[in-house]
């Protein structure tokens, strides 16, 4: 081990020897899922060592020698250290100081565990079973396909040669060189040498490949953009293709340099762990964030591809050109990456409202976990490289691109990217920090952005702002907001800089920012109605008094300009999560639905009824409550439901067709009668008649999935189960599955859970699974006993894709109540090992106590609401 100045306790490798250069050769076997592997390091040793320590996973390890002035030098010792991931080589005397060639012929594995180098399996068309091998090596993975030293800040270049079956295509970060030794039956393809980058960035890809490519023209160099699929699919890559060279154009522009690599090639991968990985000039995808069918897909999918390919893009200056020093800076990556790539979604689809859809689902993401006392701050130490999956959550991405969203419009979005490319002009094919950050985006805009931001990147939490109105004077008072409303001194010492967005701005605030510095302020009561946070710029929430909600709500009924579409979600997010907190009652949020009567926005609609349709979930154990809020939602969504019917016209705008989904879905899960009996209509023809398949438009098939499920039984779940099994494109699969999980019989729940842990379901898609049982209230209790009498296999099964693992206690819990479970939860995995999920379950144990203390605090008062309106 050795300790850095910044943090002694960080597990890294001595310094005393650095690579510079890699020459690589990778031999694999997709037959006997092995692979060869000998690699040439140029090193640089800065002091006279005995030892070179270097990061190995589950390889063997043949021989490692050194050449140093002349002279070939062999190891006299090789041990492994399993914990620190280590392999260290001992020589008979100290190497003198001076470069170096470090030489290690090894083997390895090609594994199934979507980590490292491994093999993903599908079938082609005529039903043969196929693997095709990839690598995935995020966060500290690498080391799993070559000794390395396996840092972001140990940066070198990389020259990379795979020997491959002649019929299979092989791909690499960078165009390939030439190809030697074509004999019958293998050849060697030669990748060009890369620029200086970090080993997780490292990509090779395997199998029988087909693309489609575009070109940018507007960049001095152009770039060769294609994507890859298996055979038969690259058709469902021309929507990525297509966007791929705008997006990358658009970049270039706004950061001031051109991408720098001469290709961009993405590539869709069957068994993927994450949503996508960055990797330079080879990205790779899961195969639903890259794909997509006009004829076929579910139209959500097309917005999942243009963010998914977004945040990659972004990625390949913030990331790849300039990397992160250590993972305590991973928001830097994942925070600006969703920002920039929402801004280029933006850019390319006006029409899509992507900033409000950001602010209902990423900004609220990060606001929700962020209300937990088991949440991280956005710039959290990592010691052990053990830790670093466990903060690839909500706070490093959403929190994250919250904040730098606030941040851009505090200092103004011009000035922002002016600092962006000073940042990345100073730090290209280098390493740097948060501060770094923080001091190109000062000497931009002459202002302390690091006083501003460091509260928020460097402490847990987030504020609410109190605000209370007497005598013609608004009175401002910011405390830390919990879920648990139980905010101890000790919790709320943080005043936060909160830029308070007021609006119409007060004459009596002078800061053009209105920044809130101090822990409250006061000034007069405007005239007509008023906001904070307008177009919910910022990260916090806003409590307001009831006389000021009631003068909002009636402008919000009238269509007033005051209130951006941003601003109308905002409040439903932000009176929504005071009342499950306990900040205010249940019943004054259900009351200001009513001012939403006139609304039509997808977007709204979208968090609108994801709010009330969770009191129903949440009060699902209370028969009285679970029934008044269904038919409160059937009261809520009846007009709308007239209003966009089944049909989806050839000429309708994105956003309506969003839209019709989200009023039936809900209809549906509240059981509307209408809407019931014509899913069951529609299903019926669509599951006899194959020539009829357009009756369900492939963006309402899972709504209609999930009522015939919920409203079925065995016949309904045959019919679904086979449209799973015979789709021949996954994200037909995912819609499927996310349904599955709606049945109500115990016998064919018993069946999902079987399926979601066999072979027929991919190892990544279980949480699809489990999401749809997680919304079942007849499902959670009984998928909770599930992952408890399966603990042991799931835990072995993901020891390698540990956020997977995470999600198997999250999911199942996420709407569920009652002491009783959160003590049973706490006493399942009292004898566990935990270390590598322990943030996962402290939150979903945290999340169980949130709901239970809603609902013991609430229920009575919310059916005698329910009751007086005639629910």
């Amino acid at each position: 081990m050795c300790i850095t100045a910044g943090n002694p306790n960080r597990v890294v490798l001595p310094t005393t020897v650095t690579p510079s250069h890699y020459t690589l050769t990778i031999t694999p076997d997709l037959k006997e899922f092995t692979f060869r592997g000998y690699v040439e390091i140029d090193i640089n040793i800065h002091e006279a060592t005995e030892t070179i320590q270097i990061n190995t996973k589950e390889l063997t390890i043949k021989y490692g020698r050194v050449e140093v002035n002349g002279t070939t030098l062999e190891a006299i010792e090789t041990t492994f250290d399993e914990h620190r991931e280590t392999t260290t080589f001992t020589f008979e005397s100290k190497l003198p100081q001076g470069p170096a060639v470090l030489s290690i012929n090894y083997d390895g594995i090609l594994n199934d565990k979507m980590a490292g180098f491994y093999r993903s399996s599908y079938k082609d068309a005529e039903g043969n079973a196929k693997i095709m091998g990839v690598t995935q090596f995020q966060a500290t993975e690498a080391r799993r396909a070559f000794p390395c030293w396996d840092e972001p800040s140990a940066k070198a270049t990389f020259s990379i040669k795979l020997v491959i079956p002649t019929e299979l295509v092989a791909l690499c970060n960078m165009p390939v060189e030439q190809i030697t030794a074509v004999e019958p039956e293998e050849k060697t393809v030669h990748f060009e040498k890369t620029p200086v980058m970090s080993t997780y960035l490292i990509c090779w890809a395997v199998g029988e490949f087909e693309y489609v490519e575009s070109t940018t023209t507007k960049l001095a160099n152009p770039v060769t953009c294609r994507v890859y699929t298996l055979p038969g699919l690259k058709e469902q890559g021309r929507f990525a293709v297509d966007i791929t060279p705008k997006i990358l154009e658009y970049f270039s522009e706004i950061f001031g340099t051109d991408y720098p690599l001469p290709k961009m090639d993405q590539i869709a991968v069957p068994d993927f762990d994450l949503g996508a990985m960055e990797n330079w000039g080879l990205i790779a995808y899961r195969t639903v964030a890259l794909l997509f069918d006009e004829k076929t897909s579910d139209l959500r999918f097309k917005e999942q591809v243009a963010s998914t390919v977004a945040h990659e893009l972004a990625h390949q200056w913030f990331g790849n050109l300039v990397t992160l020093e250590w993972w305590d800076h991973l928001w830097l990556n994942e925070g600006f990456a969703t920002w920039v790539g929402t801004l280029a979604v933006a850019h390319l689809f006006p029409e899509w409202d992507t900033w409000p859809g950001f602010v209902v689902t990423d900004v609220q993401r990060g606001l929700a976990m962020d209300s937990l006392r088991s949440s991280h701050p956005i710039e959290v130490l990592v010691n052990d490289p053990h830790e670093i999956h466990q903060i690839f959550d909500a706070i490093s991405y959403c929190k994250g691109a919250s904040v730098i969203r606030m941040l851009s419009h505090w200092l103004t979005v011009d000035v922002f990217l002016a600092g962006i490319r000073l940042y990345l002009k100073r730090h290209e094919y280098s390493n740097a920090t948060t501060d770094d950050l923080w001091a190109a985006l000062s000497e931009e805009s002459k202002i302390d952005v690091g006083e501003f931001m460091d509260t928020w990147t460097r402490v847990i939490g987030l504020p609410v702002l109190n605000v209370t109105e007497t005598g013609g004077v608004v009175s401002v008072e910011q405390h830390r907001f919990l879920s648990t409303n139980d905010v101890k001194p000790e919790d709320d010492e943080t005043i936060w800089w909160v830029p308070m967005g007021v609006h119409p701005k007060p004459t009596s605030i002078d800061d053009p920012n209105q920044t809130l510095k101090v822990r409250s302020l006061k000034f007069e009561v405007p005239e007509g109605p008023y906001l904070f946070n307008k177009d919910y710029s910022g990260f916090f929430r806003t409590n307001y008094p009831p006389s000021a909600i009631t003068r909002i709500g009636k402008a919000i009924l009238e269509g007033s300009d005051l209130l951006s579409l941003s601003d109308r979600a905002g409040l439903i997010a932000d009176m929504s999560s005071l009342a499950k907190s306990g900040h205010t009652a249940t019943k004054n949020f259900l009351d200001l639905v009513q001012y939403y009567k006139n609304e039509d926005t997808y977007v709204v609609w979208e968090l609108l009824v994801q709010r009330v349709g969770e009191i129903a979930t949440i009060f699902a154990n209370n028969d009285r409550v679970y029934q008044g809020m269904n038919h409160f939602q059937r009261d809520l969504i009846d007009g709308m439901v007239k209003k966009v019917g089944w049909e989806y016209p050839e000429d309708e705008d994105y956003l309506t067709s969003r839209l019709r989904n989200v009023i039936l879905r809900t209809a549906g899960r509240s059981g509307h009668e209408a809407t019931v009996a014509e899913a069951q209509r529609r299903f019926a023809i669509f599951v006899s008649d194959p020539n009829q398949e357009s009756i369900l438009h492939p963006s309402i098939r899972q709504t209609t999935f999930e009522i015939v499920l919920r409203c079925g039984g065995e016949e309904e779940f045959r019919s679904v189960l086979k449209y799973f099994h015979n789709a021949l494109k996954q994200d037909q699969q995912v819609v499927a599955l996310l349904a599955l999980g709606h049945v109500c019989q115990p016998k064919l729940i018993a069946e999902v859970h079987q399926l979601a842990i066999s072979e027929h379901v991919r190892q990544q898609d279980i949480n699809y699974v489990l999401n749809g049982l997680s919304m079942n209230p007849k499902a959670r209790l009984l998928t909770w006993e599930f992952i408890k009498s399966n603990w042991l296999f799931l835990s072995e099964r993901y020891k390698s894709s540990l956020t997977l693992l995470g999600g198997c206690v999250k999911h199942p819990l996420a709407f569920m109540s009652g002491a009783g479970l959160v003590e049973e939860v706490t006493e399942f995995f009292a004898d566990k090992d935990t270390k590598n999920f322990q943030r996962a379950l402290d939150q979903a144990i945290e999340g169980l106590n949130v709901n239970s203390s809603w609902v013991a605090r609430e229920q009575e008062g919310l059916s005698e609401w329910l009751s007086a309106k005639g629910y």
